[in-house]
C-alpha cells in the first residue's frame, strides 16, 4: 500500500458566490490555494458603483503574533496584515493588498520582543539580499540594523532577551546588542563598541535575563549583561566574558546548536544535526563540561531534521525532534531525557512547538488538533479537536490564541482543568458563504468542521454569533441596477473571475479586479529535480522542506544510491514525489575508453528499474538522465529506445562545481547564495532547476539543498510554479 500526498502544483484562484443587495454592496469569496500555505475562503465586500473600494471582512491568520503587552493581536496573511485590539474588541487592517495577490508569495518571518515593543524582521532588497530591520510595534519606526542581510524565509538572524530589552543580532560574521529604546532615541553607541565576538547566531544564547552565553571554539563564556557595553569597549583588553567550560567535542557555530538552562548549570548541544549531548557546567575555566548523555540520535520513527531544547523546573531537558518518518511523513519526537532518552509522544504532522511565557506548558498541533501539556509532569492540559488549527501565540502564562479555519479565538488554560474547546471568539478566520439579511447586515456561515452562522459588526470589523439559525440563503444577483456574476477569464492565473454588470443607460460590464482580466500575462513552470547518486547526506532535509511548501518534485536515483540507502530511497518514494532513473551506476557514460552500445545503456537502465522495485515496491517513472549529465545523442537514443525521456540540466548544475576546479581554471564557482540568485533572476517557462544531493567529489563552502527554502520561496516571488519534470514541454 502506498503512502499518498496532496500536493500544489500550482496557484489556483476561484471567485465564488457573489451577491448584491439593494443599495448595490456586492458579497463575494475568494477561494486561493497557495504553495506552502493553508487553502481557505475569503469574504470580500465591494460597491458596484465603485469596485476600487474593497473590503475584506475574514482574517486568516497565516501568522500571528502578540504586541504591545499582550494589549494587540496581529494577524498577517495573502492580503496584508491586521490588528485586533483586546480592549476594545475591533480588528483594524494596517496594511492590505493593492494589487489581487495572485503570486504564491512567502510571507516574511518576524521576531516580535516580549513584551511586544519591538519587531525585528529581514526586509528584502534583492533576490537573496535583505536589510535586518528593527521597527517599534506601535509607530511603525523603523532602524536598519544590518543592511546587507543574507535573506530567509526561514527565521530573523536575531534573539531577544526574555524581557525583551536588548536584542543579539547576527552581522557579517559576528554578534552584536543593541538595546532598541536607546537606538530610537538616537542615544546608542556605534556598532563597533556592541561587538560581543565573532561568529553566527548559533553561538550565543539566553538562559535568563541577566547573562548571555557564549560559544567560541569550544570555549563556554557568561557575559553578564551589566557589562556589555564596557565588554563592547574594551573588548581587546577584557576578552569576551567569563570563561565558564568547555565542550570536550568542540562546536561548529555554522552546523551545532546549543541550549542552557537558567541558572546556567546545564548546557544541551546537537552537533552536526546527530549527535545529542548533555552537559553539567562546573565554571572551571580549564576543564571541559561533564558529560551526562552523549549518542547520535536514532529512533524508529523517522530521521530528524530539526532539534529543540525545553527546560523543566527540576533541570530535565524536553528534547523536541522534527522527523522525516520511513514513509515520508512529518513527524516530531518529544522525549525527556537527562542521563537517558525517554521517549514521550510522537507526533503526527505537528505544527512548531509553542512554550509558555512561564516555561511550564508547551503548544503544539498534530493534525491540526492543539495539544497543551504541562512541562513537568507531561500531563495534556488543553486539547482542540474542532477544528484546525493553522498558528497559535501564548498572551501569558494562562492564556493562548488559537487561529483556526473557523476563527480566531482567545483561551483560557490553567493547570487543574483539562480543556477540549470553548473559548471566547475574537473574529471569523475563513467563511464558506455569505448572504444579505437585509440592505445593511451580512451574514456567514464559517468554515471549518462544525460551520455556524455570525453577524458582521462593520463598525469594530468583527463578528458575533447569529441567533436566526440555519436558514435558506436569501441570495440575489441583481438589482435593478446591477448584475454581479462570476465568468471566465483570460488570464492564466485565474480559474474566472468575478463581473459587475450595469442594467441602465448605456450599459457596462467590468471585473471587479482589472488585473484578473489581463491577458498578457505569462506562467513560469518550472521543475526541481534532486539528483541522487551516491551520497544520501541532504535526503531529510530536502523532504522536510518540500512537504512544508507542499510541493512535488523529480527525483533521479542512481543504482549505487539505491543500494547504499534503501531507507532514504524508501522514504523518497514514499512522499509521493517522482522517480526517475540515473543508470544504474555512476560512471561517465560519455568516456572514450569504454564502449557502451545501445544494449548495454538498454540494459542498465532495466537493472536501475528492477532494484529501485526491489525496494520500494513501486516503479520508475520513465524519464533519465546520464550520471553528472554527461551523454550523447546515441546515449539518449539507447534510453528513448528504452522508453524513456531524456532531462537535460547539465549546464545549470551549479553546485557540483567545487573549489579545487576553480582553482585549477577548469570552471567557475559560485556560493549556495548566488546559485539561488542566479535561477531567480533568470527563471523562465520549461526551466530545469537541479540540485545535487550529498556531498559531491571536491570541496564546497555549502550545497545548494541547505538553501532549499530560499530557493523554493525565491523562486516563487518570481512567479514561478511548480511542476514534474516529466511535464515540461
Amino acid at each position: 500500500m502506498f503512502f499518498c500526498m496532496i500536493f500544489s502544483a500550482v496557484s489556483e484562484i476561484s471567485f465564488e458566490n457573489p451577491q448584491i443587495n439593494s443599495d448595490g454592496k456586492i458579497l463575494f469569496a475568494v477561494k486561493h490555494d497557495l504553495v506552502g500555505t493553508q487553502s481557505y475562503r475569503t469574504l470580500f465586500m465591494t460597491d458596484a458603483a465603485k469596485t476600487k473600494n474593497v473590503s475584506v471582512l475574514t482574517c486568516f491568520p497565516e501568522k500571528m503574533e502578540i504586541l504591545a503587552g499582550g494589549k494587540i493581536l496581529q494577524v498577517r496573511n495573502r492580503y496584508g496584515s491586521a490588528r485586533y485590539s483586546f480592549e476594545d474588541a475591533s480588528l483594524s487592517w494596517i496594511s492590505q493588498f493593492k494589487v489581487f495577490p495572485s503570486d504564491a508569495k512567502c510571507l516574511e518571518q518576524q521576531s516580535v520582543s516580549s513584551d511586544g515593543k519591538w519587531i525585528a524582521y529581514l526586509k528584502k532588497t534583492g533576490t537573496v539580499r535583505s536589510s535586518l530591520v528593527l521597527r517599534n510595534a506601535l509607530t511603525s519606526e523603523e532602524k536598519v540594523l544590518d543592511s546587507d542581510a543574507e535573506f530567509s524565509y526561514e527565521g530573523v538572524p536575531a534573539k531577544w532577551s526574555p524581557d525583551g530589552k536588548i536584542l543579539i543580532y547576527e552581522k557579517g560574521g559576528a554578534i552584536y546588542f543593541c538595546e532598541p529604546t536607546a537606538l530610537f532615541k538616537g542615544t546608542e553607541v556605534a556598532d563597533e563598541f556592541r561587538k560581543i565576538g565573532n561568529g553566527c547566531l548559533n553561538c550565543v544564547a539566553w538562559p535568563n535575563v541577566k547573562n548571555i552565553i557564549y560559544i567560541n571554539g569550544g570555549v563556554i563564556y557568561k557575559i553578564s549583561t551589566n557589562e556589555l557595553y564596557t565588554r563592547g569597549i574594551y573588548s581587546s583588553v577584557v576578552g569576551s566574558g567569563a570563561v565558564i567550560g568547555r565542550l570536550p567535542l568542540g562546536f561548529d557555530d555554522r552546523k551545532d546548536r546549543f541550549w542552557v538552562n537558567s541558572d546556567i548549570s546545564r548546557i544541551v548541544t546537537v552537533k552536526a544535526d546527530s549527535i545529542v549531548s548533555s552537559y553539567k557546567i562546573n565554571g572551571l575555566m580549564n576543564s571541559n563540561a561533564e558529560s551526562v548523555y552523549s549518542k547520535p540520535f536514532s529512533n524508529d520513527a523517522g530521521t530528524s531534521v530539526d532539534y529543540r531544547v525545553f527546560w523543566t523546573s527540576d533541570y530535565n531537558q524536553i528534547l523536541w525532534v522534527k522527523l522525516v518518518g520511513n514513509n515520508g511523513e512529518k513527524r516530531a519526537g518529544i522525549f525527556r531525557f537527562s542521563d537517558r532518552l525517554e521517549l514521550l509522544k510522537i507526533v503526527e504532522n505537528p505544527g512548531e512547538p509553542a512554550l509558555s511565557p512561564d516555561g511550564k506548558k508547551l503548544a503544539f498541533t498534530q493534525n491540526g488538533s492543539l495539544f497543551i501539556y504541562e512541562m513537568d509532569t507531561w500531563t495534556e492540559c488543553v486539547h482542540i479537536s474542532d477544528e484546525n488549527i493553522i498558528s497559535y501565540a501564548w498572551n501569558g502564562p494562562n492564556s493562548i490564541i488559537t487561529g483556526g479555519d473557523s476563527f480566531v479565538r482567545a483561551l483560557g488554560v490553567f493547570s487543574s482543568k483539562k480543556i477540549s474547546g470553548g473559548g471566547k471568539i475574537l473574529f471569523l478566520s475563513s467563511a464558506k458563504s455569505a448572504y444579505w439579511l437585509d440592505s445593511e447586515t451580512v451574514c456567514a456561515l464559517s468554515a471549518g468542521k462544525t460551520p455556524s452562522f455570525y453577524i458582521y459588526d462593520k463598525y469594530k470589523n468583527s463578528w458575533r454569533e447569529s441567533v436566526t439559525g440555519e436558514r435558506e440563503f436569501l441570495t440575489s444577483v441583481q438589482n435593478g441596477k446591477y448584475r454581479v456574476f462570476v465568468g471566465n477569464t483570460g488570464n492564466p492565473v485565474y480559474n474566472n473571475t468575478v463581473y459587475v454588470r450595469s442594467l441602465l443607460g448605456k450599459g457596462f460590464t467590468k471585473a471587479v479586479f482589472d488585473e484578473t482580466v489581463r491577458t498578457d500575462v505569462s506562467l513560469k513552470r518550472v521543475a526541481l529535480v534532486f539528483d541522487a547518486a551516491d551520497n544520501a547526506e541532504g535526503v531529510s532535509s530536502v523532504l522536510s522542506v518540500l512537504s512544508d511548501y507542499g510541493i512535488r518534485a523529480t527525483f533521479f536515483l542512481n543504482g549505487e544510491f539505491i543500494r547504499r540507502y534503501p531507507k532514504e530511497t524508501n522514504q523518497i518514494a514514499k512522499s509521493g514525489h517522482d522517480c526517475g532513473s540515473m543508470y544504474f551506476a555512476v560512471t561517465d557514460l560519455t568516456e572514450k575508453k569504454f564502449v557502451y552500445d545501445e544494449e548495454f545503456i538498454r540494459r542498465g537502465l532495466a537493472r536501475n528499474e528492477d532494484e529501485f522495485f526491489d525496494v520500494t515496491g513501486c516503479e520508475l517513472s520513465p524519464v533519465w538522465h546520464a550520471p553528472f549529465y554527461k551523454s550523447n545523442e546515441k546515449i539518449r537514443k539507447a534510453g528513448e529506445a528504452s522508453g524513456y525521456r531524456y532531462i537535460e540540466a547539465g549546464r545549470l548544475a551549479f553546485d557540483t562545481f567545487t573549489l579545487e576546479q576553480a582553482a585549477s581554471g577548469k570552471q567557475w564557482y559560485l556560493d549556495a547564495r548566488d546559485i539561488v540568485a542566479v535561477f531567480a533572476e533568470n527563471a523562465e517557462d520549461g526551466m530545469v532547476i537541479p540540485v545535487n544531493l550529498g556531498i559531491s567529489g571536491g570541496t564546497r563552502t555549502d550545497y545548494l539543498y541547505e538553501k532549499l527554502s530560499l530557493l523554493i520561496g525565491s523562486l516563487l516571488d518570481a512567479g514561478c510554479q511548480f511542476v514534474l519534470a516529466q511535464n515540461l514541454k
